[in-house]
């Protein structure tokens, strides 16, 4: 087993304030954040570069006004390489963490591995390409990244704090209660 920590996310240690948050990614890279909502729970910009990649989007996710996750959109120019990329990203995760056992790549039917219609297959959610990293923190839960292939065949990288994640998913169970 290993002994890694994921503590957050493009240099941004995860329960820091929206306001860190902003400060640190601008200085850091020149690129404006911007809010989505009112309540400032969550933060986006367009043109970022993620591992040397462009992507479609970044986007920052808070709770209580604590960094929560962080959320990496990657769209190829070609949907053939959707895959390719998606595994270079793997290897890539693989070799600075470590090498996951958490890795899946099913098909359901009529559509199977190397049929040639993979890329198709995923976008009629058919066929799963996911893979997670999970990091111990004693005493609390566990800091993940996962690794997906969208039906919109965009690539998504997460990074989540477990404690955090809970709480807001917690918090949206309960507004979402109060309709009924």
């Amino acid at each position: 087993m290993h002994n890694l920590r994921l503590d957050g996310f493009l240099g941004i240690e995860f329960g820091s304030s929206l306001e860190n948050v902003k400060e640190k990614f601008v200085t850091k890279t020149g690129i404006i954040l911007e809010s989505i909502d009112d309540e400032n729970d969550a933060l986006f910009c367009n043109g970022a570069k993620f591992a040397g990649r462009e992507t479609e989007m970044l986007l920052f996710l808070f709770f209580d006004n604590k960094f929560c996750k962080g959320v990496v959109y990657i769209k190829p120019n070609l949907a053939s390489k959707v895959v390719d990329i998606y595994s270079q990203i793997r290897n890539e995760i693989n070799q600075k963490y470590f090498i996951t056992e958490l890795y899946y790549e099913t098909y359901l039917n009529p559509y199977e591995k190397d049929d040639g219609y993979t890329e198709s297959a995923i976008s009629l959610g058919k066929a799963d390409f996911s893979c997670f990293w999970n990091f111990m923190n004693v005493g609390t839960l566990e800091n993940t990244i996962s690794l997906i292939i969208s039906e919109k065949l965009e690539i998504v990288i997460t990074y989540e704090n477990g404690n955090l994640m809970k709480l807001l998913v917690e918090s949206n169970e309960l507004k979402n209660s109060i309709d009924y």
